[in-house]
């Protein structure tokens, strides 16, 4: 009997920046939810959040090319000075696409993202931050698909520093609050995300065989 030839998994389309879904599907703004954690300081993503606009293929598990939004959202942690408040926006700058195996694992292209602080005060004194942008924050997340969501994660992401001169004059005091590598975000991405059906299809002689053969 000559070789016996497998073929196994559905063909995906390549990752790349403006993938069109086979359908015509259309683009669909999917609900974020899920925490952030920066510099070891933890507190959820804003209510409102989305990864859009996308769409989701389950015949070939591919996620078309879409970007995080986030509306402006405020978080707070302690310091020396007293309790710091940072109001701040979390945008995607490039766009990711996404893939579903059949096995139900998933993952996006990386993603950068940009963290503009357009407020801060300190024991409830305002402080001017003009410019104060971190950026690029690179991110590369995975985890797992099913029908009512996306379950994604990464951890050890870095924060880049700002200049000293930024954010007012103030960029080392708030590098200390922010950039590093104690990072970490816990992403779940609401929708029909079930994963692609596999093809365990075995061919010998050039003549499919039944399950019952393999």
């Amino acid at each position: 009997m000559q070789a016996i030839r497998i073929r196994r998994g559905v063909e995906r389309i390549a990752f790349a920046g403006g993938l069109l879904v086979a359908g015509g599907a259309f683009a669909a703004d999917f609900p974020i939810s899920g925490t952030l954690s920066v510099n070891g300081n933890s507190g959820a993503l804003p209510d409102g959040g989305a990864f859009g606009d996308s769409t989701y293929d389950a015949s070939t598990g591919v996620l078309s090319a879409g970007a995080f939004s986030f509306p402006q959202t405020t978080t707070s942690f302690p310091s020396d000075l007293g309790t710091v408040v940072v109001t701040y926006r979390l945008t995607q700058t490039d766009t990711s696409t996404g893939l579903v195996d059949a096995d139900g694992t998933a993952a996006l292209t990386n993603a950068s993202l940009s963290l503009n602080v357009t407020h801060v005060t300190i024991s409830g004194i305002p402080i001017s931050v003009g410019t104060c942008v971190f950026q690029p924050i690179a991110i590369a997340l995975a985890g797992t698909a099913s029908a009512t969501e996306l379950d994604l994660a990464d951890t050890g992401f870095s924060i880049p520093e700002v200049a000293p001169s930024a954010c007012g004059g103030y960029g080392d005091q708030i590098n200390q609050a922010i950039a590093g590598t104690n990072n970490a975000i816990d992403v779940v991405m609401e929708g029909d995300f079930t994963p692609p059906v596999g093809d365990d299809t075995i061919f010998a002689d050039g003549f499919e065989l039944g399950a019952a053969a393999r």
